[in-house]
Protein backbone atom coordinates (compact mmCIF):
# COMPACT_ATOMS: atom_id res chain seq x y z
CA UNK A 1 0.00 0.00 0.00
CA UNK A 2 3.30 2.24 -0.03
CA UNK A 3 4.27 1.93 -3.42
CA UNK A 4 6.34 4.73 -5.11
CA UNK A 5 5.63 4.15 -8.59
CA UNK A 6 1.91 4.33 -10.29
CA UNK A 7 1.01 3.73 -13.67
CA UNK A 8 -2.38 4.09 -15.98
CA UNK A 9 -4.25 3.47 -17.59
CA UNK A 10 -3.29 0.64 -20.56
CA UNK A 11 -3.45 -2.84 -20.49
CA UNK A 12 -4.28 -5.78 -22.76
CA UNK A 13 -3.99 -9.00 -23.96
CA UNK A 14 -1.16 -9.43 -26.61
CA UNK A 15 -0.44 -11.80 -28.81
CA UNK A 16 3.31 -11.92 -30.12
CA UNK A 17 3.16 -13.81 -33.09
CA UNK A 18 6.21 -15.82 -34.14
CA UNK A 19 7.24 -14.73 -37.01
CA UNK A 20 7.51 -17.17 -40.07
CA UNK A 21 8.62 -15.54 -43.71
CA UNK A 22 6.56 -18.26 -45.44
CA UNK A 23 3.60 -17.68 -43.98
CA UNK A 24 3.92 -13.84 -45.25
CA UNK A 25 5.18 -14.68 -48.66
CA UNK A 26 1.98 -17.29 -49.34
CA UNK A 27 -0.32 -13.85 -47.66
CA UNK A 28 0.71 -11.57 -50.08
CA UNK A 29 0.14 -14.64 -53.42
CA UNK A 30 -2.95 -15.36 -51.51
CA UNK A 31 -4.48 -11.40 -51.24
CA UNK A 32 -3.06 -11.04 -54.76
CA UNK A 33 -0.96 -8.13 -53.32
CA UNK A 34 1.73 -5.81 -55.49
CA UNK A 35 4.31 -3.42 -54.64
CA UNK A 36 1.56 -0.28 -56.35
CA UNK A 37 -1.03 -1.61 -53.56
CA UNK A 38 1.49 -0.86 -50.24
CA UNK A 39 0.32 2.28 -48.72
CA UNK A 40 0.95 3.30 -45.32
CA UNK A 41 -2.32 5.41 -44.08
CA UNK A 42 -5.31 3.46 -45.18
CA UNK A 43 -8.62 2.37 -43.99
CA UNK A 44 -8.59 -1.24 -42.53
CA UNK A 45 -11.75 -2.70 -43.50
CA UNK A 46 -10.46 -6.14 -44.55
CA UNK A 47 -7.14 -9.14 -43.39
CA UNK A 48 -6.28 -8.01 -47.04
CA UNK A 49 -5.63 -3.89 -45.74
CA UNK A 50 -3.98 -5.62 -42.54
CA UNK A 51 -1.16 -6.93 -44.81
CA UNK A 52 -1.10 -4.00 -46.92
CA UNK A 53 -0.36 -1.45 -44.36
CA UNK A 54 1.80 -3.76 -42.67
CA UNK A 55 4.11 -4.29 -45.52
CA UNK A 56 4.26 -1.18 -46.51
CA UNK A 57 5.73 0.09 -42.89
CA UNK A 58 8.04 -3.11 -42.50
CA UNK A 59 9.51 -1.63 -45.86
CA UNK A 60 10.16 1.21 -44.69
CA UNK A 61 11.44 0.40 -41.46
CA UNK A 62 8.59 2.32 -39.92
CA UNK A 63 6.41 0.81 -36.27
CA UNK A 64 2.62 1.85 -36.39
CA UNK A 65 -0.10 0.64 -34.45
CA UNK A 66 -3.39 -0.59 -36.74
CA UNK A 67 -7.19 -0.58 -35.72
CA UNK A 68 -8.81 -2.57 -37.75
CA UNK A 69 -12.74 -2.36 -38.16
CA UNK A 70 -13.56 -5.28 -36.20
CA UNK A 71 -11.99 -7.82 -33.36
CA UNK A 72 -12.12 -10.97 -35.82
CA UNK A 73 -10.00 -9.33 -38.34
CA UNK A 74 -7.25 -9.45 -35.80
CA UNK A 75 -8.24 -12.82 -34.65
CA UNK A 76 -8.14 -14.03 -38.13
CA UNK A 77 -4.68 -12.50 -39.17
CA UNK A 78 -3.25 -13.93 -36.40
CA UNK A 79 -3.95 -17.13 -36.77
CA UNK A 80 -1.95 -17.89 -39.73
CA UNK A 81 0.83 -17.59 -37.37
CA UNK A 82 1.64 -19.36 -34.19
CA UNK A 83 2.21 -17.51 -31.05
CA UNK A 84 2.50 -16.82 -27.38
CA UNK A 85 0.04 -14.75 -25.16
CA UNK A 86 1.37 -12.05 -22.79
CA UNK A 87 0.43 -9.21 -21.38
CA UNK A 88 0.86 -5.20 -23.20
CA UNK A 89 0.00 -1.87 -22.72
CA UNK A 90 2.73 0.62 -21.80
CA UNK A 91 1.89 1.01 -18.50
CA UNK A 92 1.40 -3.00 -18.16
CA UNK A 93 5.01 -3.82 -19.43
CA UNK A 94 6.63 -1.03 -17.97
CA UNK A 95 5.49 -2.41 -14.71
CA UNK A 96 5.91 -5.83 -15.33
CA UNK A 97 9.75 -4.92 -16.27
CA UNK A 98 10.44 -2.73 -12.82
CA UNK A 99 8.68 -5.80 -11.28
CA UNK A 100 11.43 -8.79 -12.20
CA UNK A 101 14.21 -6.15 -10.38
CA UNK A 102 11.96 -6.52 -7.32
CA UNK A 103 10.18 -3.14 -7.11
CA UNK A 104 6.53 -3.30 -6.70
CA UNK A 105 3.88 -0.31 -8.35
CA UNK A 106 0.51 0.41 -8.16
CA UNK A 107 -0.98 0.00 -11.84
CA UNK A 108 -4.83 1.33 -12.51
CA UNK A 109 -5.42 -1.31 -15.58
CA UNK A 110 -8.13 -0.42 -18.61
CA UNK A 111 -9.00 -4.59 -18.39
CA UNK A 112 -9.33 -7.59 -16.19
CA UNK A 113 -9.44 -10.91 -17.12
CA UNK A 114 -8.34 -14.20 -16.86
CA UNK A 115 -4.37 -13.71 -18.89
CA UNK A 116 -4.47 -10.09 -16.30
CA UNK A 117 -4.69 -12.29 -13.30
CA UNK A 118 -2.68 -15.16 -14.17
CA UNK A 119 0.03 -13.04 -15.90
CA UNK A 120 0.29 -10.24 -13.57
CA UNK A 121 3.25 -9.87 -11.26
CA UNK A 122 2.05 -10.25 -7.46
CA UNK A 123 4.02 -7.21 -6.90
CA UNK A 124 2.07 -5.34 -8.60
CA UNK A 125 -1.23 -3.84 -7.54
CA UNK A 126 -4.20 -3.42 -9.67
CA UNK A 127 -6.81 -1.28 -9.59
CA UNK A 128 -9.15 -2.95 -12.32
CA UNK A 129 -10.76 0.11 -14.91
CA UNK A 130 -13.27 -2.46 -15.67
CA UNK A 131 -15.22 -5.01 -13.70
CA UNK A 132 -17.09 -7.90 -14.01
CA UNK A 133 -16.13 -7.99 -17.79
CA UNK A 134 -14.18 -10.70 -19.20
CA UNK A 135 -13.70 -10.35 -23.41
CA UNK A 136 -10.58 -10.44 -24.84
CA UNK A 137 -9.96 -8.75 -27.00
CA UNK A 138 -6.29 -9.54 -28.40
CA UNK A 139 -3.76 -7.43 -29.92
CA UNK A 140 -1.48 -8.80 -32.15
CA UNK A 141 1.98 -8.09 -32.38
CA UNK A 142 3.92 -8.69 -35.97
CA UNK A 143 7.78 -8.14 -34.98
CA UNK A 144 10.00 -8.49 -37.91
CA UNK A 145 14.27 -8.41 -37.62
CA UNK A 146 16.19 -6.57 -39.93
CA UNK A 147 17.89 -7.48 -42.97
CA UNK A 148 15.18 -10.34 -43.82
CA UNK A 149 14.15 -10.66 -47.41
CA UNK A 150 10.38 -10.65 -48.51
CA UNK A 151 9.79 -11.63 -52.03
CA UNK A 152 6.19 -12.59 -53.08
CA UNK A 153 4.82 -11.49 -56.42
CA UNK A 154 6.72 -8.27 -57.67
CA UNK A 155 7.16 -7.06 -54.16
CA UNK A 156 11.00 -7.45 -53.25
CA UNK A 157 12.47 -6.07 -50.16
CA UNK A 158 14.98 -6.10 -47.29
CA UNK A 159 13.69 -4.51 -44.12
CA UNK A 160 16.05 -2.14 -43.31
CA UNK A 161 15.69 -2.55 -39.35
CA UNK A 162 14.08 -4.38 -36.66
CA UNK A 163 10.52 -3.81 -36.53
CA UNK A 164 6.73 -4.35 -34.89
CA UNK A 165 3.64 -4.02 -36.16
CA UNK A 166 0.65 -3.74 -33.52
CA UNK A 167 -2.83 -4.90 -34.22
CA UNK A 168 -5.66 -4.64 -33.06
CA UNK A 169 -10.12 -3.54 -32.51
CA UNK A 170 -10.18 -3.23 -28.61
CA UNK A 171 -13.40 -1.99 -26.90
CA UNK A 172 -11.85 -1.84 -23.40
CA UNK A 173 -9.26 0.34 -24.69
CA UNK A 174 -11.66 2.00 -27.31
CA UNK A 175 -12.93 3.45 -24.19
CA UNK A 176 -10.64 3.68 -22.06
CA UNK A 177 -11.52 3.63 -18.76
CA UNK A 178 -9.92 6.17 -15.66
CA UNK A 179 -10.54 6.04 -12.48
CA UNK A 180 -10.67 10.14 -11.22
CA UNK A 181 -10.92 9.59 -7.86
CA UNK A 182 -10.66 5.82 -6.39
CA UNK A 183 -6.74 5.77 -8.52
CA UNK A 184 -6.58 9.31 -7.39
CA UNK A 185 -6.51 8.51 -3.55
CA UNK A 186 -4.42 5.50 -3.98
CA UNK A 187 -1.39 7.63 -5.23
CA UNK A 188 -1.11 10.44 -3.04
CA UNK A 189 2.11 9.18 -1.78
CA UNK A 190 3.89 8.30 -4.93
CA UNK A 191 6.91 9.77 -6.14
CA UNK A 192 6.86 8.97 -9.84
CA UNK A 193 3.39 8.60 -12.42
CA UNK A 194 3.95 6.98 -15.74
CA UNK A 195 0.90 7.98 -18.06
CA UNK A 196 0.67 5.91 -20.88
CA UNK A 197 -1.07 7.01 -24.50
CA UNK A 198 -4.46 7.66 -25.51
CA UNK A 199 -3.59 6.21 -28.60
CA UNK A 200 -6.66 4.11 -29.00
CA UNK A 201 -9.27 6.31 -28.11
CA UNK A 202 -10.99 7.19 -31.68
CA UNK A 203 -14.31 9.06 -30.06
CA UNK A 204 -13.10 12.63 -29.37
CA UNK A 205 -15.99 12.75 -26.38
CA UNK A 206 -14.73 9.87 -24.78
CA UNK A 207 -11.11 11.46 -25.28
CA UNK A 208 -11.78 14.77 -24.11
CA UNK A 209 -13.68 13.12 -21.05
CA UNK A 210 -10.50 10.92 -20.42
CA UNK A 211 -8.32 13.37 -20.21
CA UNK A 212 -10.51 15.80 -18.10
CA UNK A 213 -10.47 12.69 -15.74
CA UNK A 214 -6.30 12.39 -16.15
CA UNK A 215 -5.61 15.63 -15.37
CA UNK A 216 -8.28 15.68 -11.86
CA UNK A 217 -6.93 12.07 -11.00
CA UNK A 218 -2.53 13.52 -11.50
CA UNK A 219 -4.15 16.74 -8.45
CA UNK A 220 -4.02 13.96 -6.38
CA UNK A 221 -0.12 13.21 -6.04
CA UNK A 222 2.38 15.19 -4.07
CA UNK A 223 3.54 18.40 -5.07
CA UNK A 224 7.23 16.95 -6.21
CA UNK A 225 5.88 13.82 -7.50
CA UNK A 226 7.26 13.72 -11.22
CA UNK A 227 4.69 12.60 -14.20
CA UNK A 228 6.22 10.94 -17.18
CA UNK A 229 3.97 10.85 -20.11
CA UNK A 230 4.52 8.73 -22.97
CA UNK A 231 3.62 9.09 -26.51
CA UNK A 232 2.22 6.97 -29.01
CA UNK A 233 1.36 6.75 -32.64
CA UNK A 234 -1.87 8.09 -32.82
CA UNK A 235 -4.31 7.51 -35.82
CA UNK A 236 -5.79 11.09 -35.53
CA UNK A 237 -2.54 13.21 -34.67
CA UNK A 238 -5.05 16.08 -33.76
CA UNK A 239 -5.91 14.10 -30.61
CA UNK A 240 -2.06 13.81 -30.07
CA UNK A 241 -1.94 17.87 -29.77
CA UNK A 242 -5.11 18.11 -27.79
CA UNK A 243 -3.86 15.98 -25.22
CA UNK A 244 -0.60 17.29 -24.82
CA UNK A 245 -2.20 21.13 -24.40
CA UNK A 246 -4.54 19.87 -22.12
CA UNK A 247 -1.42 17.92 -19.96
CA UNK A 248 1.36 20.33 -20.39
CA UNK A 249 1.39 21.63 -17.20
CA UNK A 250 1.16 18.98 -14.96
CA UNK A 251 3.26 16.42 -17.21
CA UNK A 252 7.26 17.13 -16.35
CA UNK A 253 8.06 14.63 -19.23
CA UNK A 254 7.11 14.29 -22.25
CA UNK A 255 8.48 10.87 -23.85
CA UNK A 256 8.41 9.45 -27.60
CA UNK A 257 9.98 7.12 -29.92
CA UNK A 258 12.35 8.42 -32.85
CA UNK A 259 9.04 6.97 -35.11
CA UNK A 260 6.48 9.57 -33.22
CA UNK A 261 9.05 12.20 -33.44
CA UNK A 262 8.92 11.98 -37.07
CA UNK A 263 5.30 12.09 -37.17
CA UNK A 264 4.89 14.81 -34.68
CA UNK A 265 7.19 16.79 -36.92
CA UNK A 266 5.24 15.51 -40.25
CA UNK A 267 8.29 14.45 -42.35
CA UNK A 268 11.79 11.69 -42.09
CA UNK A 269 14.94 12.73 -40.74
CA UNK A 270 18.41 10.65 -40.77
CA UNK A 271 18.65 10.03 -37.04
CA UNK A 272 22.33 10.58 -36.94
CA UNK A 273 22.27 13.94 -37.91
CA UNK A 274 22.93 16.04 -35.09
CA UNK A 275 21.31 19.44 -36.68
CA UNK A 276 18.06 17.65 -37.66
CA UNK A 277 17.56 15.72 -34.94
CA UNK A 278 17.76 18.44 -32.81
CA UNK A 279 15.83 20.91 -34.75
CA UNK A 280 13.12 18.08 -34.32
CA UNK A 281 13.10 18.13 -30.53
CA UNK A 282 13.42 21.78 -30.38
CA UNK A 283 10.10 21.87 -32.59
CA UNK A 284 8.42 19.92 -30.46
CA UNK A 285 9.56 21.23 -27.19
CA UNK A 286 8.49 25.25 -28.16
CA UNK A 287 4.97 23.51 -29.87
CA UNK A 288 4.33 21.40 -26.51
CA UNK A 289 5.09 23.79 -23.76
CA UNK A 290 6.42 20.53 -21.09
CA UNK A 291 9.36 20.95 -19.52
CA UNK A 292 11.47 18.31 -20.68
CA UNK A 293 11.11 16.47 -24.40
CA UNK A 294 12.71 12.71 -24.56
CA UNK A 295 13.57 11.07 -27.16
CA UNK A 296 14.40 7.43 -27.40
CA UNK A 297 16.02 5.55 -30.34
CA UNK A 298 17.57 2.43 -31.11
CA UNK A 299 21.14 4.56 -31.18
CA UNK A 300 20.69 7.14 -28.50
CA UNK A 301 18.40 8.76 -25.94
CA UNK A 302 18.10 12.43 -25.82
CA UNK A 303 16.64 15.10 -23.08
CA UNK A 304 16.61 18.50 -24.05
CA UNK A 305 14.95 20.73 -21.24
CA UNK A 306 15.54 23.10 -18.36
CA UNK A 307 16.18 19.32 -15.67
CA UNK A 308 17.74 17.77 -18.83
CA UNK A 309 21.31 17.42 -16.80
CA UNK A 310 19.75 15.32 -13.96
CA UNK A 311 17.79 12.66 -15.87
CA UNK A 312 21.34 11.50 -16.81
CA UNK A 313 21.02 8.61 -14.78
CA UNK A 314 17.81 7.79 -15.48
CA UNK A 315 18.17 7.67 -19.11
CA UNK A 316 20.86 5.20 -18.72
CA UNK A 317 18.70 3.20 -16.14
CA UNK A 318 15.86 3.07 -19.36
CA UNK A 319 18.56 2.19 -21.92
CA UNK A 320 19.42 -0.51 -19.99
CA UNK A 321 16.56 -1.95 -19.22
CA UNK A 322 15.23 -2.08 -23.24
CA UNK A 323 18.44 -3.40 -23.93
CA UNK A 324 17.70 -6.49 -21.33
CA UNK A 325 14.63 -6.68 -22.80
CA UNK A 326 16.04 -6.70 -26.54
CA UNK A 327 18.61 -9.89 -25.31
CA UNK A 328 16.23 -11.89 -23.46
CA UNK A 329 12.45 -10.37 -24.32
CA UNK A 330 10.16 -11.25 -21.07
CA UNK A 331 12.37 -13.85 -19.94
CA UNK A 332 15.19 -11.55 -17.77
CA UNK A 333 16.06 -10.86 -13.81
CA UNK A 334 18.18 -8.73 -11.82
CA UNK A 335 21.41 -10.60 -12.77
CA UNK A 336 20.70 -10.14 -16.96
CA UNK A 337 19.79 -6.54 -16.20
CA UNK A 338 23.33 -6.07 -13.80
CA UNK A 339 25.14 -7.91 -17.09
CA UNK A 340 23.56 -5.59 -19.56
CA UNK A 341 25.36 -2.78 -17.94
CA UNK A 342 28.49 -3.98 -18.45
CA UNK A 343 27.94 -3.99 -22.42
CA UNK A 344 29.79 -1.42 -24.83
CA UNK A 345 27.61 1.20 -26.36
CA UNK A 346 27.37 1.76 -29.94
CA UNK A 347 30.40 3.55 -31.22
CA UNK A 348 29.23 5.62 -33.43
CA UNK A 349 26.02 6.49 -30.68
CA UNK A 350 28.84 7.57 -28.50
CA UNK A 351 30.31 10.11 -31.41
CA UNK A 352 26.55 11.55 -32.10
CA UNK A 353 25.99 12.17 -28.32
CA UNK A 354 29.56 13.61 -27.80
CA UNK A 355 28.49 16.37 -30.72
CA UNK A 356 25.20 16.78 -29.77
CA UNK A 357 26.34 17.80 -26.32
CA UNK A 358 29.22 20.04 -27.30
CA UNK A 359 26.46 21.77 -30.12
CA UNK A 360 23.96 22.48 -28.10
CA UNK A 361 25.16 22.75 -24.54
CA UNK A 362 23.51 22.76 -21.14
CA UNK A 363 19.91 21.88 -21.71
CA UNK A 364 20.73 18.87 -23.52
CA UNK A 365 21.85 15.44 -22.15
CA UNK A 366 22.24 12.42 -24.43
CA UNK A 367 23.10 8.92 -23.68
CA UNK A 368 24.19 6.28 -26.50
CA UNK A 369 22.30 3.20 -26.90
CA UNK A 370 24.36 -0.13 -26.29
CA UNK A 371 25.63 -2.51 -28.61
CA UNK A 372 23.58 -5.57 -29.24
CA UNK A 373 24.38 -7.07 -32.98
CA UNK A 374 25.77 -9.95 -31.15
CA UNK A 375 22.09 -10.72 -30.46
CA UNK A 376 20.76 -13.15 -32.73
CA UNK A 377 16.75 -13.52 -31.79
CA UNK A 378 16.13 -10.08 -30.70
CA UNK A 379 12.95 -9.11 -28.79
CA UNK A 380 11.42 -5.71 -30.48
CA UNK A 381 8.26 -5.38 -29.19
CA UNK A 382 7.80 -3.57 -25.65
CA UNK A 383 11.07 -1.37 -25.67
CA UNK A 384 9.86 1.05 -25.71
CA UNK A 385 7.86 0.56 -22.45
CA UNK A 386 10.87 -1.09 -21.05
CA UNK A 387 12.59 1.65 -21.89
CA UNK A 388 10.16 3.89 -19.60
CA UNK A 389 10.30 1.17 -17.16
CA UNK A 390 14.03 1.95 -16.52
CA UNK A 391 13.05 5.74 -16.22
CA UNK A 392 11.14 6.08 -13.90
CA UNK A 393 13.28 3.69 -11.31
CA UNK A 394 15.74 6.24 -12.28
CA UNK A 395 13.49 8.89 -11.29
CA UNK A 396 13.10 7.81 -7.75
Amino acid sequence: MNEKIAMGFHTCVDYELIWNKSVVEEQIKKHNIHNKDLEMNIEIVSERDIWIASLAHLKEGVGCEIIPKSEKLSKEFAEHFEYKITLGGTATRAAIAISKLGYPSLLQTSCYNEYVRKLLPENIRAIQGVKGKETIYPHIVLQCAGGVRIKSNDIDFITPRENRILISYDEDSLNLAVLEKEFGNEIRKCEVFLLGSFTEILDFDILKDRIEKTYNMLSYLPDSAVVVMEDGCYVKEEFRHYIHSKLSHRADILSMNEDELQKYIGYRINIMDVDEVMNGVKKIYNKTGIKNILIHSASWVIAYGENAKKLKSALESGINMSATRFRKGDDFNKEDYLYTKSISNKVDSVEFCNRLEEEYGKYICCIPCKDLSFVECPTVVGLGDAFVGGLVLGLL
